[in-house]
């Protein structure tokens, strides 16, 4: 087969767009370039967030049949959720109470210090104080750590069972880590919450260097926080007999006999069946008050805040 060669018309055009192509400033042909890539680039990320919104879908309409394929591990995990879903308002308020998720500007030493003895400066620096309303703050912030931990740990080993009933399509696509959440219709945000976080921060009068010490808050940080507290609260006797007298079954006989209501506002677990309910000193300890029946009553967990804003509560 014979090529036919352009005639002189043809070959002078492309010989002109060829000289064109040559002199063409290079930003030109840049900005076309990147204005191709970005336009496959939002393609294809238009394309992966409506696939996961299908995917997610499909997870939605079928949440009752992929709950029943797990259904033991599922119902415990939902209750569990949900009792912490519960707490979180009390959580979050103990936290923001004690002052241990807060970011302090503070000296270079206090800094370089703060590396060194996290407890203590912890101590120093936040609102917590040697009393028995700290430790009682302390100590459900622990457990509610512990128990969220548990749970999220939980809910990823669900994610990986019920992923094995899904489609290639929905697994692929889906948001994995949202996919217990969905079937069990937990909210998600527990998944996302972290751990507080204390920051020591030094900043130089001109701004131009810094200096920080970040503390996680742990469970295992408030232990250390909450036997340190126990010390000081110790070495007062009276303090000690007295904390040591507020037992389980005194707690429960003082809720049980005032019918598990607050005496103050009323309300009870008749009416909030989650209610949170502290048993709480009328004189308090640091006031000569006693660990005795006729010294103590029932107090919702809202009241006995703010009677702790004018005095403080003992337990």
């Amino acid at each position: 087969m014979k090529i036919i060669p352009p005639c002189g018309n043809d070959s002078k055009l492309i010989d002109g767009m060829i000289i064109i192509l040559r002199h063409m400033d290079r930003k030109i042909i840049v900005l076309t370039l990147f204005i191709s890539v970005a336009a496959v680039t939002i393609l294809i990320l238009g394309l992966k967030i409506l696939f996961t919104k299908i995917a997610n879908n499909y997870i939605k309409r079928n949440r009752d049949s992929l709950f029943k394929d797990v259904e033991e591990r599922a119902t415990k995990n939902k209750n569990d959720g949900i009792k912490l879903l519960k707490n979180i308002s009390v959580y979050t308020e103990y936290i923001e109470e004690l002052g241990i998720n807060q970011e302090y500007e503070c000296s270079s030493s206090i800094v370089a210090n703060a590396s060194n003895n996290h407890i203590k400066y912890l101590i120093k620096y936040s609102n917590i104080d040697s009393s028995e309303y700290c430790l009682e703050c302390i100590d459900f912030c622990i457990c509610f750590m512990n128990a969220l931990k548990k749970f999220q740990a939980n809910m990823k080993n669900l994610q990986v069972r019920i992923s094995r009933r899904l489609p290639w399509f929905v697994r692929i696509f889906a948001t994995k880590e949202a996919i217990p959440y969905m079937v069990c219709g937990v909210d998600y945000k527990l998944a996302e919450i972290e751990n507080p976080e204390f920051s020591f921060l030094y900043v130089s009068p001109a701004g131009r260097s810094k200096r920080s010490c970040d503390i996680e808050i742990t469970p295992n940080i408030l232990k250390n926080i909450q036997a340190e507290i126990s010390k000081k609260i110790e070495r007062s006797g009276h303090s000690k007999l007295q904390r040591n007298a507020m037992t389980n079954d005194l707690r429960e006989a003082i809720k049980k006999r005032d019918n598990y209501t607050c005496c103050i506002c009323g309300n009870s677990i008749y009416k909030e069946p989650n209610l949170l309910l502290e048993v709480d000193h009328i004189i308090p300890i640091s006031k000569g008050g006693k660990t005795e029946a006729n010294n103590l009553q029932t107090l919702c967990w809202r009241c006995n805040r703010k009677k702790f804003t004018k005095s403080e509560p003992s337990t």
